[in-house]
């Protein structure tokens, strides 16, 4: 039988299967009738908003995902309405306001029932133009986020999808398709996305200890991360995460870099992301899919239309599911065992089988084959019954020759130390080389030892002494049984040595004879050891990390919870830790972070327990408190404050001085306590609000205090979006001369947000400092002054801005490159820009500081010193710093006229800056007499409420 006819018989026979199938399931009841229509709620309609144009290829999967599901739901492609914004390219309000009147005249008489909003600005831009459309429609906000307080001023119900990482899931992966994985490059970029991210997989990092190492890349230029990715050692796999922003500030295109970097590397890279595999060299991993979002939001969005969910939240998040999906290419090029990815995985790249390409083929031929093949089944088992009795009898005879040889090859190639003593002469009468090798003697000298002369006179390590530890293994071993143990050896050079030995009488009926073997574990020990140091302690201070530190809490609880006692968990965080670092180098920090090790230890109890969990992070558990103790709190708070007190003491080391303040949160441990992590987030809450409370403080845990770090992060959150939605806005406030005359202005930062209002400087300057935005804003901010002077220049009017310059945007290393920028592009004269520092500068790397003024100044931007006298004045360091003016402080101004402190350090103040040919500021004059007392002590220039308030840019501009 040819190909062809194997071929055409076997399309008959499926044709027949199938034609049979068919007339049985149409007899079947309901079978063959049409799908009931769908009731009224079918007819409701869906609006889906995409915040870019066509030909985003991860928002047309999600589009493309969400309609073949509605399709298949039984929905109709009629009710389903798709519109592109196009915000991130077209940003003009006039284009908004003509979108928003197209949309809503083309969507005002539609029954929508579901609105899709893809992205953060689609949500916005809903929120705020088209919030009219259908009132009572819910909201899904894919890929966006959305605070209850919006939630709540729209009147709607939302359904919040978020896109969740599955750092787990892609890592087992990796190490189960990859078996020799050891160590893993987390490459992530430094921008805000990016490190929340990182921050995220750290969290979690701790559960590979003794598994995998771990290298991140947050630290480096996208140069030096290629540099690295191209040489990167086998054993090493690549974990692609977010990369918007590197550490020297440069923004990119995440997916793209994503692929460059995949290319690059000499090791397999695996992505969390669907829209990376199969385009770049990435292998895959448990992505998040948009084609996998885009249905789920069409299945609840379909749901929710036919009343089977209800929402009773004002938001509801929407779980998204990570998909295992692979690029076969790619797991080929690193023979990875494909025999462990998941059933379900996805897989692109991969050619047909050869069974998908002639299965017709292949089953007409092996039915064919069958029958052949059971007719040489029968001949073969007759045929191997005959040769199995020869095998048989073959094998038996080659067994008895070779037995002999065998055992003895097996004995002198074992591992082990082996030795057979004869049990009733107590002698040994055999030993393999490795014995001769770990005892350090002859063959010869070891057939003249017993078994007693082998063994050091010390106590084993089951704590008996020799002759008692030789009386119980043997009598064991002689009874009949396997004897495992531990035993100290004497070699023939009189070293001791631990190992582990095996005792077994061998069988035979003739002769009484003991096999007994030895395995040098003193390396094996000391891994052992050195794996639990790294496993629960941590290799700078030696102290307990969060692992151990879990432990004992937890052991505490359970006592506590028995017995009642009462114990207390401080969280220590050392402030500006991280200058120190900066500016000393790592040396001097790692330095630090021991001597402040010993210092926390020297103060505590020998049951209590100090940890290092992070950078610059100790959790210290104080053990159970005396029952007498009026308070337990007060007594935790006033350990609290010991501490906080020792590290205020100076350190010196290295020619390095200087001291350390802490923010500590505190909280008790009792039988009360829920949970381990509900104790550590109570600690590390209360710390957070010792941090609020201006550092170097201590809190104590409130219940109230969760509520107030959510609304800071929820603030923080408004921060981040609010240059891109134009909430930030600079006033400026006038500086006038000795003759009333306007001289000048200061910039200053204004927010208002469309639900909190105007939020005042004090609530979020501190935020931006410490989380890191100011850098951000504080470019925005001078960028804006920039402008400012520029129109008025243009305009023939040459009068100075000042602009607050904090330290962190001062001592950023692409500062001074920044304002070359600005001052280029906005065309302003940079001798009318005037930066006033504080002098928290004074504490940082001086010399650094001063090269960064001088290379200011060379540019011609002018330096002033603001809040003089509040904080580090040093005379020695203003001599060194080109500065152009000092400025008085209004708490100084405050007590003018009156106040003989305030008049003395105003005048000191003055009577220095002439010393120095410095120009002088007075700042929060509101009075009168205060005025007049800085006129007459030739203050050069005032600046407060009693001539100007601050007032929007353009308006102060206007009224020039």
């Amino acid at each position: 039988m040819n190909d062809r006819n194997v071929r055409l018989w076997s399309l008959r026979l499926i044709r027949t299967v199938v034609l049979a199938l068919s007339g049985l399931l149409s007899a079947l009841p309901g079978q063959g009738q049409a799908l009931p229509s769908p009731g009224p709620q079918a007819e409701k309609h869906a609006l889906i908003l995409l915040q870019t144009g066509y030909g985003n290829r991860g928002v047309d999967a999600y589009v493309a995902s969400f309609a073949e599901k509605w399709r298949q739901l039984g929905m109709s492609y009629e009710t389903m309405h798709v519109e592109y914004l196009d915000l991130a390219r077209t940003t003009d309000a006039e284009y908004r306001r003509q979108l928003q009147s197209l949309l809503l005249h083309k969507h005002a008489n539609k029954p929508l029932g579901l609105v899709v909003a893809l992205q953060q600005p689609a949500l916005d831009f809903f929120l705020t133009a088209l919030n009219t459309l259908s009132p009572d429609a819910p909201v899904i906000a894919g890929i966006a986020s959305i605070s209850p307080q919006t939630a709540e001023a729209s009147k709607r119900r939302f359904l919040q999808q978020r896109i969740n990482v599955d750092f787990t899931g892609t890592l087992e992966l990796a190490r189960r398709l990859l078996p020799s994985t050891r160590h893993v490059v987390v490459l992530s970029g430094a921008g805000a996305a990016d490190l929340a991210v990182l921050r995220e997989f750290k969290d979690i990092a701790g559960r590979w200890e003794g598994k995998l190492s771990f290298e991140y890349t947050d630290t480096l230029t996208a140069e030096e991360i290629r540099q690295r990715l191209s040489r990167l050692e086998p054993g090493t796999i690549v974990l692609q995460t977010l990369f918007n922003q590197d550490a020297s500030g440069k923004s990119f295109d995440s997916p793209g870099m994503r692929v460059e970097f995949s290319r690059i590397a000499t090791v397999p890279t695996f992505s969390l992301y669907a829209i990376n595999v199969g385009v770049g060299d990435d292998v895959g991993g448990m992505v998040w899919s948009n084609s996998a979002e885009g249905a789920s939001a069409a299945e609840t969005g379909v749901a929710l239309l036919r009343g089977e969910l209800q929402l009773t939240q004002a938001i509801t998040p929407l779980p998204s599911r990570s998909v295992p999906m692979f690029n076969w290419l790619q797991l080929k090029r690193w023979n990875a065992r494909t025999s462990a990815l998941p059933v379900d995985s996805i897989i692109l790249n991969k050619a047909p089988s050869l069974w998908q390409e002639h299965r017709n083929t292949v089953i007409g031929t092996v039915l064919a084959l069958l029958m052949l093949a059971g007719l040489a089944a029968a001949l073969a088992f007759q045929n191997r019954r005959r040769l199995r009795a020869e095998n048989i009898a073959r094998e038996n005879e080659i067994k008895a020759q070779d037995s002999e040889a065998n055992i003895k090859l097996l004995v002198d190639h074992a591992p082990e130390a082996i030795t057979v003593f004869d049990l009733d002469s107590g002698l040994c009468i055999e030993a393999n080389p490795n014995a001769v090798r770990l005892f350090s003697r002859t063959r010869e000298e070891l057939l003249q030892c017993r078994l007693r002369q082998l063994l050091a006179d010390v106590q084993q390590p089951n704590g008996l002494g020799l002759d008692d530890y030789l009386q119980q293994h043997l009598a064991q071993a002689d009874g009949g049984a396997h004897v495992a143990t531990e035993g100290v050896i004497r070699t023939g050079q009189g070293r001791n040595v631990l190992c582990e030995l095996h005792l077994q009488r061998m069988p035979s009926s003739k002769q009484h004879h003991l096999r007994v073997s030895f395995l040098d574990i003193t390396q094996r020990r000391e891994n052992e050891e050195r794996i639990h140091r790294l496993a629960f302690y941590d290799p700078l201070t030696e102290l307990p990390n969060r692992r151990m530190l879990i432990d004992r809490v937890q052991l505490a609880l359970h006592t506590a919870q028995r017995s009642g006692d009462v114990c207390a968990l401080l969280f220590v965080d050392l402030d500006h830790f991280k200058n120190v670092n900066d500016a000393q180098g790592h040396a001097v920090g790692d330095r630090l972070l021991n001597e402040v090790a010993l210092r926390l230890r020297s103060m505590l109890r020998a049951e209590d327990t100090v940890a290092r969990i992070g950078g610059d992070e100790f959790v210290i558990l104080l053990g159970p408190m005396d029952e007498t103790s009026t308070s337990h709190s007060h007594t935790a708070m006033t350990v609290a404050e010991k501490i906080r007190s020792a590290l205020l003491m100076p350190f010196e080391f290295d020619a390095w001085i200087g001291s350390m303040s802490a923010s500590i949160g505190v909280t008790l441990l009792s039988a009360q306590t829920a949970s381990v992590d509900d104790l550590l987030r109570e600690a590390d809450t209360a710390m957070y609000k010792a941090k609020a409370m201006g550092r170097n403080s201590i809190a104590f845990y409130e219940p109230t205090m969760h509520a107030e770090i959510q609304d800071r992060l929820s603030l923080e959150a408004d921060l981040r979006q609010a240059i891109a939605r134009q909430q930030l806005a600079i006033h400026l406030q006038t500086r006038v001369d000795v003759e009333g005359q306007v001289c000048g202005a200061e910039a200053l930062l204004r927010w208002n947000h469309p639900l909190r209002g105007f939020v005042p400087p004090q609530q979020f300057i501190e935020l931006a400092e410490t989380s890191g935005l100011i850098i951000e804003i504080g470019n925005w901010v001078l960028t804006q002054s920039c402008d400012c002077l520029a129109q008025m220049a243009r305009r023939g009017i040459h009068l100075p801005i000042a602009v607050n310059i904090s330290p962190r945007q001062f001592n950023d290393p692409g500062f001074v490159e920044h304002v070359k920028q600005i001052l280029e592009s906005s065309g302003a004269q940079a001798r009318q820009l005037i930066f006033e520092v504080t002098e928290g500068l004074l504490i940082q790397d001086m010399d650094q500081v001063l090269a960064r003024m001088k290379t200011l100044a060379e540019l011609g931007v002018r330096l002033s010193i603001d809040d003089f006298g509040t904080g580090y004045s040093n005379l020695a360091y203003l001599n060194r710093m080109p500065l152009y003016e000092l400025k008085i402080d209004r708490s100084f101004v405050l007590g003018l006229p009156h106040d003989a402190n305030a008049r003395g350090i105003v005048q000191t103040i003055l009577s220095m800056a002439r010393h120095f040919g410095l120009h002088v500021v007075a700042e929060g004059v509101e009075t009168e007499e205060q005025a007049d007392f800085l006129k007459r002590n030739n203050c050069p220039e005032q600046q407060g409420f009693l001539y100007a308030r601050p007032i929007p840019a353009q308006v102060w501009l206007d009224k020039l």
